[in-house]
């Protein structure tokens, strides 16, 4: 087994899902959920990491190929999407969790948590955690792995991406708790700035692309 390669590979994923960077969007979307539904969440989000990186990784360029999609296209839509959510954000809207009495707040904890993730999906699933950067990322070092023994060794990394982001999703209560509604109220808006910056990058970062391949082609 290559273990440069795991490393590498574990560097650069952990970087573009950044589950430190994300954990304050993570909380200003869940504030007001209780900490188990918030715990339930947390497993959730890190179900959805691994399943959705393990099948980018071994079947992500062909599903895009199937759809017609290309990477410079998906980091568009990637970048609008963080774009829309960024300004909501600054805005002081549509990330809250229910705050009243009544269908939200009915149900087990794990059935608040499966409405929430339902609510919550879009954006902090896709594109926040698995996201154009992400998916780019498995499918270029599953590329470089030769054998079924790396191609194991990417899975687990993957797995413990997956795992270590929902530990850290988990503290989401003591960050609320730390920051307070006005501190949370103050981050949110700041990060907001900063999603939609990164929804702007995306875009241009996409356009780049799609540029670079008409001039090659004109050159050709």
């Amino acid at each position: 087994m290559d273990l440069t390669l795991m490393l590498n590979f574990g560097a650069a994923l952990f970087a573009v899902v950044n589950p430190l960077g994300n954990l304050p969007v993570f909380v200003s979307f869940t504030a007001n959920d209780d900490r188990r539904v918030q715990a339930f969440l947390s497993l959730f989000f890190a179900v959805w990491i691994a399943g959705g990186l393990l099948l980018f990784m071994f079947t992500g360029q062909d599903i895009l190929e199937f759809f017609g999609i290309g990477l410079p296209a998906f980091r568009i839509a990637g970048g609008i999407l963080l774009f829309v959510t960024g300004l909501s954000m600054i805005r002081g809207e549509g990330t809250r969790g229910p705050n009243q009495p009544g269908d939200a707040k009915e149900g087990s904890s794990l059935q608040q948590a499966e409405r929430r993730f339902r609510d919550v999906l879009i954006p902090l699933g896709v594109p926040i955690f698995i996201g154009p950067g992400s998916i780019t990322t498995v499918i270029l070092y599953s590329d470089k792995a030769h054998g079924e023994t790396q191609t194991l060794g990417l899975a687990a990394v993957v797995l413990t991406i997956a795992v270590a982001t929902g530990l850290v999703l988990s503290t989401a209560s003591w960050v609320h708790e730390a920051l307070g509604n006005t501190g949370l109220d103050i981050a949110t808006r700041v990060l907001g700035l900063f999603l939609a910056a990164m929804g702007v990058q995306f875009v241009l970062d996409g356009l780049a692309s799609v540029t670079t391949g008409f001039i090659n082609a004109a050159g050709a």
